[in-house]
């Protein structure tokens, strides 16, 4: 895929490329002795893959040019071996970890994600030459590691949470910021740069859905300052102290993941811990209605039903098409987080009014 077939200035431009990600085997997992551990977590990976499947399905039957991770690729996780540890396999299950696409150029939140050649389907030698945004980052500047979930893009306006860290990416750090402001200017001097404190990954915060419309959790930033006169749909927390259920597994999950109906398999809950510490998140701090994928201004993506969002939907007259991810709550991503807008149609506009 040359270089100039990227293209990407907001959430709601008519999507017409994405990737969307894989999981591992079931074979992944042959080595576990304990038969009830293993079959477990062969039935998380193998339904994982029947919800990435089935998304990409969707996304196909849409009309949009649906790219698969390719789970063959050097770098991603191999079957896990006894007695070690697993590897992250963010890289293969959430393609917007690691890439993003801004306006016609495509960036790796690492270097060695490109090096490691881990989507050859789109990333190609024009991509690593020199005169490209992507070089400059990584070898000019030497940040190693930006935050493309933290990174939202509305046209002319770019939002980038300082709250996040990464490897060596502090964004309180003066100096990293105004490298990635100077990095900005040089390529994208069209784009006003916002640095906002969030905490966590934007599109578990917030969501521009269309122009003038977003969802939002309570509390992430003044809107009156950043997307004035917006229609906002607040949702409230998750509300996990309220669940029974979760309550009785947070003892040993510490709230960084949940299995409905394992909470008292502790046999299953302490391997995890142990083995695949690397996989998980922090669940108890998301709200995964926030976390969609837009595919124009009349469609868009969701994990499940939420009356409150499909009433705000319906007001602006958006359809939204449910795409379970039943195991959201184990991996600590959604439909957002699995996906990645390679080219939508559009250009760059000026969507918020700050006068």
């Amino acid at each position: 895929m040359p270089q100039n077939e990227f293209n990407v200035w907001s959430k709601w431009d008519p999507l017409k490329k994405v990737v969307i990600g894989t999981c591992v085997s079931p074979q992944y997992f042959e080595h576990v002795a304990n038969l009830e551990i293993k079959e477990k977590l062969q039935q998380i990976v193998i339904e994982t893959q029947q919800d990435l499947d089935n998304l990409a399905e969707v996304c196909t039957n849409l009309g949009i040019q649906t790219y698969r991770v390719d789970a063959t690729q050097q770098g991603f996780a191999k079957p896990l071996d006894p007695g070690k540890k697993a590897k992250g396999i963010q890289s293969m299950l959430y393609p917007r970890d690691q890439l993003a696409v801004i306006g016609n150029h495509l960036i790796s939140a690492d270097k060695y994600i490109m090096f490691n050649n881990l989507y050859p389907q789109f990333i190609t030698q024009d991509i690593l030459q020199r005169s490209t945004p992507w070089y400059e980052l990584h070898h000019k500047h030497k940040i190693a590691v930006i935050v493309p979930p933290s990174w939202t893009l509305v046209g002319k306006d770019l939002f980038i949470d300082t709250g996040m860290e990464s490897g060596d990416l502090t964004y309180t750090n003066q100096t990293i910021r105004e490298s990635v402001e100077n990095w900005l200017a040089k390529w994208w001097p069209e784009i006003t740069l916002h640095w906002v404190n969030i905490g966590g990954h934007n599109d578990s915060c917030f969501h521009t859905l269309k122009p003038g419309v977003l969802l939002s959790l309570h509390d992430v930033m003044a809107y009156e300052d950043t997307f004035p006169n917006w229609d906002i749909c607040y949702l409230p927390d998750a509300s996990y102290k309220t669940i029974p259920e979760f309550i009785d597994a947070k003892d040993i999950t510490d709230g960084k993941f949940w299995i409905p109906g394992e909470e008292k398999n502790v046999g299953l809950l302490n391997y995890i811990n142990e083995w695949l510490d690397n996989w998980v998140g922090f669940v108890e701090e998301t709200v995964f209605d926030v976390n969609c994928l837009v595919v124009d201004e009349s469609t868009v993506l969701v994990n499940n039903y939420n009356k409150q969002v499909f009433d705000f939907l319906k007001k602006h007259k958006m359809e939204p098409i449910i795409c379970p991810m039943r195991h959201r709550y184990f991996f600590d991503g959604g439909i957002h987080c699995v996906s990645l807008d390679l080219y939508r149609e559009g250009s760059c506009e000026s969507y918020i009014d700050y006068k």
